[in-house]
């Protein structure tokens, strides 16, 4: 890229663009399942800070006040049991992530219960310290096999186990895969639980879902019938799941549904072009494995990339790898990126976006967005339209205006790297904010880290510089680095100009932050102590409606 782009900014276009599946369903060309057996009978993620609704014995049950927020099981006791849901409950599938933290013993478990009678009888999988997955019953306290499989158990990984009851039949998975199953008559009803046996371990996103049976295989008859709420739709390269790209799974997504939508996703690197569109809300993107760099979906479009039908090129926002119009969307465990190569083109415009935003009530939990220039587009639908996002323990990298916008969007303990464009003075500029004046709140960093590539120069980062999209005067900047890290690249003056537009007009802010480039000057703008209390994290994302998914 040639050093002249580093400064100039091509105007940006908008281009408008329209835990294993066991009731999925799909558009023509995809999958059969039988659609009336999905509602959600039980959901718990412990957002609320609490434990309400399950019943423990055995162990020290808490949830974690750490941030995390989740179901944990702190001693390594013999037994160790935490219940919840209905005695009633006949044929269904429950879903959780579960994360052993320490096993006391080579032959050690922590597990998933279904049709639970009593802290002494179920059917239950279990997670082994010797590499094996086993799906069991316990009977008054004694357990029996009946199925078991081999799969590697690290201690301190998430895994998705997901165990389903229908009749006679038993089915248990983990990760998608490694499917067990059994037949046995024991326990016909009963509710679920989460248990541990000599091992600690952590316990997140408990879902209930009435829908049974083994994940429905890609040759089955082709259907018009939509995804139905409450469902979980698998998507694997390899064929394993019920599409083998995301944006299939998504349009088996129903228009207008009601209810969420889990798109459960295998490891592999998805070349593709994603939109989830307006009129799909409560979808859930999940990496399989817990690890974001496991699962990515990318492409390499820039703004001045050529489209194929010779009509012009995509533009800025149209270069976007994926697109999120749908409100109340949540991503975990993956990555999205932009893959462009700017020393592969020369174009006049090589601004390359790995995603842009337009819903509203969007959650990002270890997610990664990777690119150089303008990785990042937190908007909304339009200059009077407040769309909200929250970024927590999050990665984004990049060089020029890499968090870029008008939406609101705060970035809770994430981690913000400045990739080294190789000069000495100018390395670009983390945001380019363009938030409307009629909005108190654009962008905050909260218990933020900002790193930098190795090699890149001290003093050669600016912390923002405002964006007036078409030279619009109402687009004041707001940004706050709030109790946030600051890497030696950053500039001792970190503001800057833009096509005109003075920095100084902006409302560009920080607050106690912290690091060798966390200096104070006339430069350098500081919050009061008095107005602290009004820019939180909440405060940023309550809006009108009381939105609260901090954690």
């Amino acid at each position: 890229m040639h050093v002249t782009t580093l400064l100039r900014r091509t105007a940006r276009r908008p281009l408008t663009v329209a835990v294993a599946c066991l009731a999925a369903a799909a558009t023509v060309a995809a999958l059969t399942v039988t659609a009336a057996s999905a509602a959600t009978l039980f959901t718990d993620d412990f957002t609320d800070g609490d434990s309400s609704g399950w019943t423990a014995s055995g162990g020290t049950w808490s949830v974690a006040a750490d941030g995390g927020n989740v179901l944990r099981q702190s001693g390594t006791s013999s037994d160790a049991r935490a219940r919840a849901g209905s005695s009633a409950w006949t044929n269904y599938t429950v879903t959780a992530r579960v994360k052993p933290i320490a096993f006391n013993g080579s032959n050690r478990f922590a597990a998933l219960l279904a049709r639970a009678q009593s802290s002494t009888s179920y059917y239950y999988l279990a997670l082994r310290s010797n590499h094996t997955v086993e799906l069991k019953k316990l009977v008054n306290g004694s357990s029996t096999t009946l199925a078991t499989g081999a799969v590697t158990v690290t201690a301190g990984t998430w895994y998705t186990l997901s165990l389903s009851v229908s009749g006679t039949t038993l089915r248990g998975t983990v990760n998608g895969g490694t499917a067990l199953t059994a037949a046995d008559g024991q326990f016909a009803t009963g509710g679920i639980g989460v248990a541990t046996y000599y091992a600690s371990a952590s316990f997140d996103d408990v879902t209930v879902a009435d829908g049974t049976g083994p994940s429905p295989s890609p040759s089955v008859s082709p259907s018009t019938s939509p995804a139905p709420p409450g469902t979980v739709i698998t998507v694997a390269k390899d064929g394993s799941g019920n599409y083998s790209t995301v944006q299939a799974a998504v349009n088996a997504v129903p228009a207008n549904n009601t209810g969420r939508i889990t798109i459960s996703i295998k490891p592999g690197t998805y070349r593709e072009l994603v939109t989830v569109p307006s009129n799909k809300p409560y979808v859930s993107f999940v990496g399989t494995t817990g690890n974001a760099a496991d699962v990515v979906i990318t492409y390499d479009n820039a703004s001045g990339t050529p489209k194929p039908d010779g009509s012009g090129t995509y533009g800025t926002t149209g270069s976007s790898t994926v697109f999120l119009d749908g409100n109340d969307f949540t991503a975990r465990n993956l990555t999205f990126a932009n893959a462009f190569d700017e020393a592969g083109h020369d174009y006049s415009a090589e601004q390359a976006v790995a995603m842009t935003t337009r819903g509203d009530r969007l959650v990002f939990d270890n997610v990664r967005f990777l690119g150089n220039q303008d990785t990042l587009q937190p908007s909304s639908p339009s200059t009077a339209t407040v769309s909200r996002a929250y970024y927590r323990n999050c990665y984004i990298e990049g060089d020029v205006d890499f968090i870029f916008g008008r939406g609101t969007a705060v970035f809770d303990r994430c981690e913000i790297r400045s990739l080294n464009r190789g000069s000495t003075s100018n390395n670009g500029y983390v945001t380019a904010a363009s938030t409307s004046i009629a909005n108190p709140y654009g962008y905050l960093f909260t218990r933020c880290t900002l790193t930098a590539q190795a090699g890149t120069a001290a003093k050669s980062v600016h912390l923002g510089r405002p964006w007036h999209p078409s030279g619009d005067v109402n687009a004041i900047a707001q940004v706050l680095y709030r109790e946030t890290t600051l890497g030696a690249h950053i500039l001792d003056a970190p503001w800057a100009d833009m096509s005109g537009f003075s920095w100084r007009d902006a409302r560009f802010t920080e607050y106690r932050d912290t690091g060798p480039g966390a200096v104070v000057n006339a430069d350098r703008p500081q919050l009061a102590d008095a107005d602290a209390p009004a820019y939180t994290a909440q405060r940023y994302l309550a809006g009108a409606d009381g939105w609260n998914p901090v954690y």
